[in-house]
């Protein structure tokens, strides 16, 4: 799709591709990427014909992290704050988007480029990619919502340890705990990722969108909460389209076509 110049989007079979298109500097969130990764956020969310979004990058890396030339450049307490605090709208909007995202990374996640992953709702991987939260060997802490996914995927000890050490680690150790979905040779990332994209948006979105709003908010939630949430939830499916037509192609043994109604 053209206007962009840091990012790509492709749009096939329902399902949204936004590729970090800057290899030369391995895909860091420099202000002009950041801002139309943005754009690009928000466009997919806004179109009803995308029910799977993968984020993915170009070259040897998915996201090498924060733009450390504009970090050495310097900032006072207040711009740095600012600073920071512009990524917490795409955060939320990527980590909320009411439709599955899948984050297939082809090389380095490292830094903010591991915390992106992180927000995505499944992570595909190809076997030579790595992820670190490098921020300790720069004397930083973890941002962009790194310390609020890493350890509700992986605990609270592992996630100290690899924030302290800032160590890199395999895409098959990253799967051993809990990080990583699913590992695939690197030629073949893509075309498995989009298998995975196309699958889930063959599937009913309505339902969808309601499963994931409630996981997301289940750890904060008792489970008479949640099965209260649960059961009006499961309402609203009852009365869709996609569940009447479902279960009348189950008894005809028919493969249901869900239309988001």
């Amino acid at each position: 799709m053209s206007g962009y110049d840091k990012i790509e989007i492709i749009k096939d079979s329902n399902v949204a591709v936004i590729r970090l298109n800057s290899p030369a500097t391995m895909n860091a969130l420099e202000s002009l990427l950041f801002e139309e990764l943005c754009e690009a956020t928000s466009d997919v969310e806004r179109d009803s014909s995308v029910r799977a979004v993968v984020l993915t990058g170009t070259g040897r890396a998915f996201c090498a992290g924060g733009d450390l030339k504009r970090f050495s450049e310097g900032f006072d307490a207040n711009e740095g704050y600012f600073y920071m605090r512009r990524f917490a709208p795409w955060v939320r909007q990527f980590a909320e988007m009411p439709k599955p995202t899948i984050a297939a990374v082809n090389g380095y996640a490292v830094g903010a480029g591991f915390c992106i992953a992180l927000h995505a709702d499944m992570i595909v991987a190809s076997d030579n990619a790595k992820f670190g939260m490098a921020f300790a060997n720069v004397g930083l802490i973890p941002d962009l919502g790194g310390l609020y996914a890493l350890p509700r995927l992986v605990g609270l000890q592992k996630a100290k340890e690899l924030v302290f050490t800032g160590r890199n680690i395999s895409a098959q150790e990253a799967k051993d705990i809990g990080i990583v979905n699913m590992t695939f040779p690197a030629e073949s990332l893509y075309e498995e990722a989009m298998k995975v994209a196309q699958k889930i948006a063959q599937g009913p979105p309505i339902a969808h969108m309601l499963a994931k709003a409630l996981i997301n908010r289940s750890d904060s939630m008792t489970l008479d909460q949640l099965m209260e949430q649960e059961a009006l939830l499961q309402a609203q499916c009852i009365q869709t389209e996609d569940h009447k037509n479902a279960v009348e192609a189950f008894f005809k043994k028919e493969k249901p076509v869900f239309k988001g109604r």
